[in-house]
């Protein structure tokens, strides 16, 4: 068994086949508990998730099993997104690490290193992911539309912009390809959001072919900072008697401004 990277209980099992009369097959099952040079606690992945006003910090506690060790260096590919700092509890023996976002929205994945003078063990590796929302949210992040079988109607789709905190907000910028989506607008009664409505224009796709498109969504709670939505759009056939995707009228521009906020109809 090889045991790099495992910690505490483990358990393997190996199955023989053979051309022995008495028993051609055989179970066979290893199992034990791994122990560390380096004891790191809660655990070795730290995740951030939520909104980022809601982020506490997290500790991890590193502490020696066995051989005293010393933490020689600490480094991070998430500069600009999360602070770190090491702090030494019992030199030798015990060390903490304390983590915090700083990511007001957005996604992130990677790691601190720690470097230890351990020969058994002379990295530690923290890894830190993050999934911040910011004071809009705008789902789903994916989308399918148009024709996805034959025979069926035409698939339209619908985002939602919603504010975590109910507070009031606009639309500022729709940036889409208008050859392939016709997009409306419309406020969520009783809440201060919106939704979008999405109608591809199948005119545009050839049967047989699926285009990949974004949907870039700006308010003005978070001016300057867009959130993107993917729009497959998908003509697996030729569209059905009971959806024709979008067709007439003019076409809005690329980059157009959004409309202002419209009651849903009655």
């Amino acid at each position: 068994m090889k045991l790099r990277g495992y910690h505490g209980k483990i358990k393997k099992d190996a199955k023989i086949v053979s051309n022995d009369p008495q028993g051609a097959r055989l179970a066979l099952t290893v199992q034990g508990t791994v122990k560390s040079f380096v004891d790191v606690r809660p655990t070795d992945s730290i995740a951030f998730r939520g909104p980022s006003e809601k982020m506490s910090e997290s500790v991890v506690e590193l502490t020696s099993v066995s051989h005293p060790f010393q933490i020689t260096k600490t480094e991070t590919n998430l500069e600009g997104k999360i602070r770190y700092d090491m702090e030494t509890v019992e030199a030798g023996r015990h060390y903490r690490l304390k983590v915090t976002n700083l990511l007001q929205q957005g996604n992130y994945a990677g790691y601190i290193r720690c470097t230890t003078d351990l020969e058994q063990k002379p990295e530690i590796l923290i890894r830190v992911n993050g999934a911040i929302q910011g004071d809009i949210d705008v789902k789903p992040k994916t989308i399918l539309l148009g024709n996805l079988a034959a025979q069926q109607p035409t698939r339209m789709g619908k985002v939602i912009v919603a504010s975590w905190g109910n507070k009031p907000f606009q639309i500022s910028k729709l940036t889409y390809d208008a050859s392939l989506l016709q997009v409306t607008q419309q406020s969520i009664p009783g809440q201060n959001g919106y939704y979008l409505e999405l109608k591809p224009k199948m005119e545009t796709v050839p049967p047989g072919n699926q285009k990949l498109t974004v949907l870039s969504v700006e308010t003005d709670a978070a001016p300057g900072s867009p959130q993107d939505v993917q729009v497959h759009v998908i003509n697996s056939s030729q569209a059905s008697p009971l959806g024709v995707g979008g067709t007439g009228g003019n076409a809005p521009p690329r980059d157009q401004q959004a409309p202002q906020p419209q009651a849903p109809s009655q």
